[in-house]
């Protein structure tokens, strides 16, 4: 019988069901043990071509790679110089995902954040999918939600959610701005400049975002983010939202959340605005 596709949403749902009953038999639930989950899982599928192996290697080019190996099945590989265990587990997960979801398509993954933009269509879709199931699997909607609820979310909130899920807090903040309600932008910036900018459903359907891809955006003036005697605003300081969008109301405030991330060589900054408050230009949303 050939195997039913999964998706990035079955495939975690399928493993999170595994990992819920083991807690429930008082295995640890978070963070997810992702190497022993990898090495486990296409043998429980009964899958022909399980992964074998999951290591540390010297892949300065790239985060992690999934290679096929003739008779033997699949190995799961991570940069060795990679020290951040969020960081780490996020890029198992993501070459789970790649295993679970793509592995009929082609013989080798290799997979570098930053290689992406130069990528096609077809391979940055399966790349997408690969991080939608490795968030999915490693932060749970139901519990994320409980964890990050907090109608003032900041930082420190952001923060606890990293730690209980044992992923790096962007991988948190991320998975926060793609799924709240809320009307919030999220920003990593480097040297000044976005690298990209990603809005909320809300603050998008306000107006309030970026296009980055294939641009230099300097980061606005006057902004948190672009005053660099400034490292840390963890819970966030008022600011005049056309400090961020020229077009909103000049009464209009949002509240500036940044963290300096030195390890890495960015900025995080979170926005978060009024779910009234829009940023279109005023032909383009009428009277307010």
């Amino acid at each position: 019988m050939p195997e039913a596709p999964f998706t990035p949403a079955t495939a975690a749902i399928r493993l999170t069901h595994w990992l819920d009953a083991a807690a429930a038999a008082g295995l640890q639930r978070f963070p997810v043990d992702v190497e022993q989950l990898a090495l486990y899982v296409g043998k429980e599928l009964k899958w022909p071509d399980p992964i074998f192996q999951v290591v540390p290697a010297d892949i300065p080019s790239f985060e992690g790679g999934l290679f096929h190996v003739e008779d033997q099945g699949w190995a799961l590989l991570y940069n060795r110089k990679m020290t951040s265990e969020g960081r780490i587990r996020f890029t198992q997960a993501h070459e789970l995902g790649h295993y679970l979801i793509h592995r009929l398509a082609q013989q080798e993954f290799q997979c570098s954040q930053a290689d992406m933009v130069h990528w096609g269509p077809e391979m940055r879709s399966i790349e997408a999918e690969a991080d939608d199931f490795a968030s999915n699997l490693l932060m749970p909607m139901k519990q994320f939600r409980a964890c990050t609820s907090a109608s003032d979310i900041d930082f420190d909130v952001l923060s606890d959610a990293s730690n209980k899920f044992g992923v790096s807090l962007t991988a948190a903040a991320l998975r926060w701005i793609r799924s709240t309600e809320q009307s919030a932008v999220l920003i990593l910036s480097r040297d000044g400049f976005m690298d990209w900018a990603i809005s909320s459903d809300k603050a998008r359907s306000n107006g309030a975002f970026y296009k980055t891809k294939g641009r230099v955006v300097e980061l606005p003036s006057g902004s948190i983010a672009a005053d660099e005697s400034i490292a840390a605003c963890r819970n966030g300081d008022q600011i005049s939202l056309n400090t961020w969008f020229e077009h909103a109301h000049r009464d209009a405030v949002a509240r500036e959340m940044k963290l300096v991330c030195e390890n890495y060589g960015y900025t995080l900054t979170l926005l978060s605005l009024s779910k009234g408050d829009k940023a279109w230009a005023p032909r383009d949303w009428g009277d307010t």
